[in-house]
C-alpha cells in the first residue's frame, strides 16, 4: 500500500482533532426523543458501551442539546483518585436546574458512587457512561462494526479509503472493536511509523 505522508502531523487525515469532530452514528431516536427517554427513565441514566464504541462522543453531543445549565464531570482511568476529580469538578450546590454529565463513572467504586449520587441528588438529570450496565437504567448501548469503521476512514481519508478497506475488518477485530484504537493505528500508518503486519506497507 503507498501512502503519501502528510508533512504535518496536523494534516494526517486521522490526526486527533479530525477524530474528535466526527458525530455520533448509530443514535436512531431524536435529540427531543433522547431527551424524552432521559425524563421517562427517571432522570438518571447510562450509555453503556465498550471503550472506543463512542460513549463520549454521545455524551458530548448530548451536552449541547440538552436544556438548562449542564455540568460535565470527566474522570480518566489512569486518575489515582477517582472521586476527588469527580467532586472537584461539581458546582456547589448542584439544583434542580443543572444536568450533570459524567464521563467514565465506572472509574468509582460502589461506595465513591454513592457519595457522589448523594451529592447531584438534587440535579434535573444525570447521564453517566459506563462500560457495563447495571448502576443505572441504560438510555443508549453504544455498539461497533466494521461497517462502522468503513464509514469513519471514508469520511476522514476519502482519498484513500478504497486502499484501506480491505485491511479494515482484520484491523477491528485485532482492536476488540474498539474504534478510536483503530483511527489511532491509522494515525501511526500514515505518520510512517513501524505497525503491525497486517496493515501492510
Amino acid at each position: 500500500m503507498s501512502l503519501a505522508r502528510p508533512s504535518r502531523p496536523s494534516d494526517n487525515p486521522f490526526a486527533s482533532h479530525r477524530v474528535e469532530a466526527l458525530h455520533y452514528r448509530g443514535c436512531a431516536v431524536s435529540w427531543l426523543d433522547l431527551e424524552r427517554l432521559i425524563d421517562a427513565l427517571g432522570g438518571l441514566v447510562a450509555i453503556v458501551g465498550a471503550k472506543g464504541s463512542g460513549k463520549t462522543t454521545l455524551l458530548e453531543e448530548l451536552c449541547e442539546q440538552l436544556p438548562g445549565p449542564v455540568i460535565t464531570v470527566r474522570i480518566h482511568g489512569s486518575d489515582p483518585h477517582p472521586y476527588r476529580t469527580a467532586n472537584h469538578q461539581l458546582l456547589d450546590p448542584v439544583t434542580s436546574s443543572h444536568t450533570i454529565l459524567v464521563d467514565g463513572a465506572e472509574q468509582l467504586g460502589a461506595l465513591s458512587w454513592c457519595t457522589f449520587l448523594s451529592r447531584v441528588h438534587r440535579a434535573r438529570r444525570l447521564v453517566a457512561t459506563l462500560h457495563k450496565p447495571g448502576r443505572l437504567p441504560t438510555l443508549i448501548e453504544c455498539t461497533t462494526n466494521p461497517a462502522l469503521l468503513c464509514d469513519l476512514v471514508r469520511e476522514l481519508a476519502p482519498e484513500h479509503g478504497p486502499s484501506l478497506e480491505p485491511t479494515l475488518d482484520n484491523l477491528f477485530h485485532r482492536h476488540d472493536g474498539n474504534i478510536r484504537s483503530c483511527l489511532r493505528e491509522l494515525y501511526d500508518l500514515f505518520a510512517g511509523r513501524k505497525l503491525v503486519e497486517t496493515l501492510d506497507v
